[in-house]
């Protein structure tokens, strides 16, 4: 299943700028990820990957995301938790800089149109870099072979590489809206099991130029279509 055809929505903004989220499951079967070294305190030595469908109850709307908080862990299957986004991820957690922002952006553009979340290897391989791209050092190039992230998964490590590469070398525009999700209530101190901050996207939506020329094109071929069939008779 392409990740375009599936996530609907980012999440809707409740009372006070917060929303409530359940976990409705897995995407795909969780692989294992064996952490070699993380810059991020408490950090287990193996977590399991894969991307976590999840329902706003305030609008019923369900969407796919992802881990950017490895030391924390996520919520129970069924159960629910506050969330915010913020522009300055995260402030109860690891800070991501400027240039791990960037990066997280760009596996996103890079990547997400084709992946297929529901397989195993693929999720993996996603959720392994975007820990990479938000982890490693800004003055280093990605992979999760070694630096100051590196990790290793089977089935995962090399098409994680691939997705790095194709980030690095991504020179587009921004086709996904990417939003940080903070968990509520709680400050850089807060306990393992607190719950854990995600990242998801949306669509950018088409600039309306584009929707101008796509509404011409349709019309255009309507037209063409009705002329022959004129034509025809």
């Amino acid at each position: 299943m392409s990740s375009a055809m599936a996530l609907t929505c980012v999440v809707a903004a409740g009372a006070a700028g917060a929303a409530t989220l359940v976990l409705d499951g897995y995407t795909s079967a969780v692989q294992t990820v064996n952490v070699a070294s993380s810059p991020v305190p408490d950090t287990p030595s193996s977590v399991g990957a894969t991307g976590f469908n999840m329902t706003d109850t305030a609008t019923t709307e369900s969407f796919v995301a992802w881990c950017l908080d490895i030391s924390h862990y996520l919520m129970s299957t069924g159960s629910s938790q506050d969330y915010g986004t913020t522009t300055d991820p995260y402030s109860n957690s690891y800070a991501l800089t400027a240039t791990a922002i960037d990066r997280v952006q760009a596996v996103f553009d890079a990547n997400y149109a084709t992946l297929d979340f529901n397989d195993a290897d693929q999720a993996a391989a996603f959720q392994m870099a975007l820990w990479e791209a938000a982890y490693e050092d800004d003055g280093n190039a990605l992979s999760v072979d070694s630096g100051l992230f590196a990790a290793s998964s089977s089935g995962s490590t090399d098409l994680a590489n691939t997705y790095l590469a194709n980030a690095e070398a991504y020179a587009g525009p921004e086709v996904w809206n990417v939003s940080f999700l903070e968990v509520e209530g709680y400050g850089p101190d807060r306990a393992q099991n607190t719950g854990q901050n995600l990242v998801t996207v949306s669509a950018v939506p088409l600039p309306a130029a584009g929707l101008l020329l796509l509404t011409g094109l349709v019309g255009g071929a309507a037209l063409s279509r009705r002329r022959r069939k004129a034509a025809e008779v």
